[in-house]
């Protein structure tokens, strides 16, 4: 669902000034009685009314073709549309990998100094912040795996792949992401206060006095289930072994979670299910093995036996889990095969 458009900050900032240009020139395209919506530009340039609503409400990783689309189907100016968007790209890739060295660096010289693991301090641009949140990943020496367990015990579970999605930029933070992984590396509550509103100022959709939850280091493995007892909810060794080498398929190929979620046809809480090695019916593993179509032969046989594999019953802890998870997210899927 597209976002209704948001106050843009008053500041001479590459993305805010972007985006203002993207709304004069929706606004210049439209007349009383035939308004320029979002849904009639996407429907003039292809751009999906998700990606347009992202750009008139400044998000940084705004790409090319959504901007001319949206220009050529207000009939804007382009060479203005190419000259802003230049400098938005120009901004976000300013973190190259000396940068990158350099920040890290910065990072640990911070957390060795204050003897803690708060926000690092002048942090400019979102891709830093990605790059400082990446560093004190590797400051606590936890793996994307080791990480990916950490969530899971802490009740937040997101798997190995969405964490190193989400990290490298390649899917976007949300606070839920940014909360469990600050609770993974042991970030007392207090300090990741400090770490959310560094992340809120650099999109000024996100309230970070509404949007944020912070994770309780305290919370136990244990779930609570509706009738006041508690169970384990463990994940399958079948599944987690499908897991590992869908992802070594992902890897073998090169292809982004967003890509292959595509093929595959999952929703993304779907797809954390599937990489954290938990139940889900048959028909999806199936997609899923499917979608892997750049992997070697070998991975793919692989994954073809252990779909077929899992072709199962599910037993009742994983048929009771399956309900309580469609409940809570609104699928109406069965948990039969």
């Amino acid at each position: 669902m597209a976002r209704t458009p948001d106050p843009l900050p008053q500041r001479d900032d590459p993305v805010i000034n972007l985006a203002r240009f993207l709304r004069v020139t929706q606004a210049s395209a439209s007349t009383i009685t035939e308004p320029m919506t979002l849904n009639k530009i996407a429907q003039l340039s292809g751009v999906s009314e998700g990606s347009l609503s992202k750009a008139h409400n400044a998000d940084p990783r705004v790409s090319w073709r959504t901007v001319e689309g949206w220009v050529r189907a207000c009939g804007g100016d382009l060479m203005t549309a190419r000259r802003l968007w230049n400098k938005v790209h120009e901004m976000q890739t300013k973190t190259g990998p000396t940068d990158t060295a350099a920040l890290q660096a910065r990072a640990f010289g911070y957390w060795d100094h204050t003897r803690g693991r708060a926000v690092v301090p002048d942090l400019e641009t979102e891709q830093q912040f990605l790059v400082a949140v990446t560093a004190l990943r590797k400051y606590v020496g936890l793996s994307l795996r080791e990480l990916s367990r950490a969530t899971e015990r802490l009740g937040a579970p997101y798997s190995r792949a969405t964490l190193g999605a989400v990290l490298a930029g390649e899917r976007a933070m949300t606070f839920e992401h940014l909360a469990a992984v600050l609770a993974g590396c042991g970030v007392p509550v207090r300090q990741q206060q400090g770490w959310a509103r560094v992340f809120a100022k650099f999109d000024p959709t996100r309230d970070v006095r509404t949007g944020w939850s912070p994770c309780s280091l305290r919370r136990s493995r244990l779930a609570e289930s509706a009738g006041g007892q508690v169970e384990h909810v463990v994940s399958s060794p079948a599944r987690e072994r499908f897991a590992s080498v869908l992802e070594r398929a992902l890897t073998e190929e090169g292809v982004t979670i967003k890509v292959f979620a595509a093929r595959a046809k999952l929703d993304m809480p779907l797809v954390d299910r599937l990489f954290a090695g938990k139940f889900l019916p048959a028909h999806m593993l199936s997609r899923a093995s499917e979608a892997a179509v750049g992997a070697s032969p070998r991975t793919r046989r692989e994954l073809t036996v252990l779909a077929q594999a899992l072709v199962r019953s599910p037993t009742p802890e994983e048929r009771r889990e399956w309900g309580r998870f469609c409940r809570e997210s609104g699928i109406g899927e069965s948990w039969a095969g």
